[in-house]
């Protein structure tokens, strides 16, 4: 009875990996391939499941949970690929968890628990992957499974909604996360923490087979939606990394530059990033990337070109017929005549002083 539901799961992620293969192109690659990893880690979990019931054969416990962990990680890596229109990057701060479960194991093996709640007697039962008995002598294992799952979750859901909120995505790539989150990634979400839940009960000898059931029929159907409903996958895969990200960029840049054009407020020596972001609503991250992309210029010397053009309209009107050049460069948002002089000779090929004998 308990072999069948894990034989389906078992050939449920098989096609959705196969499928996902089968669509994955040079064009998808920098998320696609993400999203194969996070089912390939599930489908690994699935086989030790498998093979417990079938030869009474496992991988260790610490091997269990860092492989659930890596498949949740690879999902948000997912998430951050499309976010940023680019490949994620696999950083080494993402295996400290990983490192610390083996840890933290190896401890609790040795026989040193920080937080000890597991009964002598048991609930013995197989949920999801995981093995109560496994956990005997492994409180502390336990508890590190809640925690990875309650700080990547927090990692993925604030990434979705950056996405959500995101005004150089496409409304259509949008739509398509929000489908997948919602027939897959919350459902499965419930299903993962309702095996924790569960996996608490038996290590202190509660058994509760509605929860089970549940649990289990839960994680079934959600990956088996996946199957009967392949759009849900197939929209994610005519993701491109293209010009539609730049797009968005490009809108954004047009809008700061309109906003230089009616406002002066650039002419504060203190002017930023984070002061264009107040005053136009645009995200900080949104405003650096977009006047990189479109002017390649740093957001300072971006500020610091406006600065110069004003500058030179007010030694067109006639500025330094009255004042210095020092009070040029103070007028124009430049904290010293040194910097201002610079970024003049930089930007124009002359000094403010040959620019201004050439009008003469």
């Amino acid at each position: 009875m308990e072999i069948y539901p894990v034989y389906l799961l078992l050939i449920i992620i098989i096609i959705v990996i196969f499928r996902l293969y089968r669509s994955h192109n040079i064009e998808n690659d920098y998320h696609i391939k993400y999203l194969i990893c996070h089912f390939t880690f599930q489908l690994l979990t699935v086989i030790n499941l498998s093979f417990h019931l079938t030869f009474n054969k496992q991988l260790p416990l610490f091997a269990v949970v860092s492989g659930r962990f890596f498949s949740i990680l690879f999902f948000y890596l997912f998430l951050k690929s499309i976010f940023e229109n680019k490949r994620a990057r696999l950083k080494f701060i993402y295996f400290i968890p990983c490192l610390i479960i083996i840890l933290v194991d190896f401890l609790n093996t040795s026989g040193n628990i920080l937080f000890s709640f597991i009964n002598d007697q048991i609930v013995k039962e197989n949920l999801l992957g995981f093995y109560s008995y496994d956990f005997i002598g492994k409180d502390d294992v336990y508890w590190l499974c809640i925690i990875n799952a309650v700080f990547i979750n927090l990692l993925i859901f604030n990434k979705f909604f950056q996405i959500f909120r995101s005004k150089i995505i496409t409304e259509k790539i949008q739509k398509n996360i929000i489908n997948l989150f919602k027939f897959y990634y919350i459902p499965i979400t419930i299903a993962s923490f309702s095996t924790l839940i569960c996996l608490g009960l038996f290590l202190i000898n509660i058994e509760s087979l509605i929860v089970i059931i549940l649990t289990k029929l839960i994680g079934i159907f959600t990956l088996l939606t996946l199957v009967i409903n392949p759009r849900t996958l197939s929209s994610l895969t005519r993701i491109i990394n293209s010009d539609e990200s730049n797009e968005g960029l490009k809108i954004i840049f047009e809008q700061i530059e309109s906003f230089f054009t009616e406002n002066h407020n650039y002419i504060d020596n203190n002017y930023t990033s984070a002061s264009i972001s107040v005053q136009t609503g645009i995200r900080n991250e949104l405003v650096r990337n977009s006047i990189k992309t479109f002017s390649d210029m740093s957001v300072p010397m971006f500020i610091n070109s406006y600065r110069i053009e004003y500058a030179i309209k007010l030694i067109d009107e006639g500025y330094l017929e009255n004042f210095s050049i020092e009070a040029l460069a103070e007028k124009s948002g430049f904290s010293s005549q040194e910097n201002f002089n610079r970024v003049f000779k930089l930007l124009k090929n002359i000094t403010p002083s040959e620019y201004r004998n050439n009008k003469e």
